[in-house]
This record gives structure tokens, sequence and C-alpha cells, in this order.
């Protein structure tokens, strides 16, 4: 028990990391805080942004209990997300295809109104409730993952330190991330598509056994 709830904290972790991983809105926000040296406001926003993912992915992954229990549910769901990663994967490929333009960042200071709506967009994130739905249900059917409420809670908590600890590098060496996501985008970008379509067609695997 004791090592499958280290097991949940380290994958919370990694899921955290990699949720924030890719620059978006929020990463290149807090980017911009550092160059702006705004160093009370990025510990707000990294304190805020990480927090938020606790009560998001508890409440998303504790109602997985219930979908367990729904067995017409759990199958439409195991199919959508055979959808979902075929998507993304087709997604990644089409959009490593693309060329590219170099990330463009203000080099304007944010005022304090901007950084309530960065912080008002990672509270109310509406991405937040299908990302921890689609990560809910790749982990359903995983047997060493525990669907109790305390190692879900772990599970959480790893999550947002796992999120803090990105966002921090972010704001710590952000603008080599940037450079190197730039320059490195079309190799990622085929990785991560590759990763995609094994994950696919290990779901599919598991749905018609």
């Amino acid at each position: 028990m004791f090592f499958k709830l280290i097991l949940q904290f380290i994958i919370g972790l990694g899921v955290g990391i990699y949720g924030y991983l890719v620059p978006s809105y929020i990463n290149l926000a807090v980017l911009q805080l550092a160059l702006n040296k705004n160093t009370k406001a990025i510990r707000k926003t990294l304190m805020i942004v990480s927090l938020i993912e606790i009560p998001y992915c508890f409440l998303c992954m504790n109602g997985m209990q219930w979908i367990m229990q729904q067995q017409i549910l759990l199958l439409v769901i195991q199919w959508l997300l055979v959808a979902v990663l075929f998507s993304l994967a087709i997604y990644t490929l089409y959009d490593a295809r693309k060329e590219k333009k170099e990330i463009a960042l203000e080099t304007k200071e944010l005022d304090n109104k901007q950084i309530n709506k960065l912080l008002a967009f990672a509270i109310f994130n509406p991405f937040q409730l299908s990302a921890w739905v689609i990560w809910g249900g790749y982990f359903i059917e995983k047997s060493w993952f525990e669907w109790s409420r305390v190692p879900i809670f772990i599970f959480s908590v790893g999550a947002s330190i796992g999120v803090f600890i990105i966002l921090w590098v972010y704001s710590y060496a952000g603008q080599k991330l940037i450079t190197y996501f730039s320059s490195h985008r079309k190799g990622i970008n085929y990785t991560v598509a590759g990763i995609l379509f094994f994950l696919t067609a290990l779901q599919v695997v598991k749905n018609i056994r």
C-alpha cells in the first residue's frame, strides 16, 4: 500500500510537470513576470496556479469511482479515450508539419489588472476539467492506481507540486526553454505523436479484450 502511495505521488508529479511543460498562456506570463523581476507576483502566481490543481484533480479523479460502477458509461469512456488519443496524435502530427514562427514574448511589464486576469484564468481554466477527466479515463483501468480518497489526494498534491516545479523552472530559465522548444518543436511533436499513437493502440487492445 505504501509503495502504491509513493507511486501515485510520483505519477502525479510527472503529470503536473507534463501539463505545463509546453509553452502556453500561463507559463509565458510567468516568464514575463520573471523578466520584469516581479518576485512578489511570481510567488503569488505560482502558489495559486499550483494549489488550484488540487481541487480540480481531486474532484475529477474522485468522480471516476462512480463512473467505474456504470458499465455502459465506462465502455463509452474507454472508446472515447481512444478517439481523443488518436485525435491528439493526428493534430500533433499535423502541427509538426507546419512552419513554425518564433514564439514572441512581450517585454512590457504586466500591470495588476493583467496579473489578476492571469490568476482568474488559472482558477477558472475550462481546460482543467477536461484534462483531468482524460487522465482519469487513462488511469481508470490501471490496477496499481488506488482509487480511495487518500491516495487520490496524494496524487493531486503530487500534481500540484509538479505544476509548481515546472512553472518555477520557467520563471528561472524560461527563455532557454522557449528557445529550445522553438528550435526543436518539430522533433518534439513527432515524438509526442508517436507516443500518442502507441497509447491509442494499447487502449484499443485493452478495450477489445
